[in-house]
């Protein structure tokens, strides 16, 4: 799928969760998106459910820092996420795997 911008994906982002939720069905995680531009956002997967609390009290196991443009370009398919990690378009803290099972939606 091709979106235009962040606030596009993560629109759609549940209902491509309820459309993967038996493959979902399950697991949990807790992601923190951080975009250079300054801006953060929340993402829980639980149970085939994807859900932007604002605050969980929780440290997220999964946190990715990156422009914007390059988050997109990852979205979009047009970015190589081992290559935007090798040069530091891209940086993850803690466990990749939540990461991993969002990219797979999109895909």
């Amino acid at each position: 799928m091709n979106y235009a911008t962040l606030d596009d994906f993560l629109r759609d982002l549940p209902a491509l969760a309820r459309e993967h939720r038996q493959e979902l069905e399950g697991r949990a995680a807790l992601i923190l998106l951080q975009t250079n531009q300054g801006r953060s956002v929340l993402v829980r997967l639980r149970d085939g459910e994807v859900t932007f609390p604002t605050s969980c009290g929780e440290e997220p196991e999964c946190t990715i820092i990156a422009g914007e443009e390059d988050l997109m370009g990852i979205i979009a398919g047009k970015l190589n996420p081992a290559m935007a990690l090798m040069f530091g378009k891209v940086k993850i803290k803690g466990n990749p795997k939540p990461l991993l099972e969002l990219i797979s939606l999109i895909k």
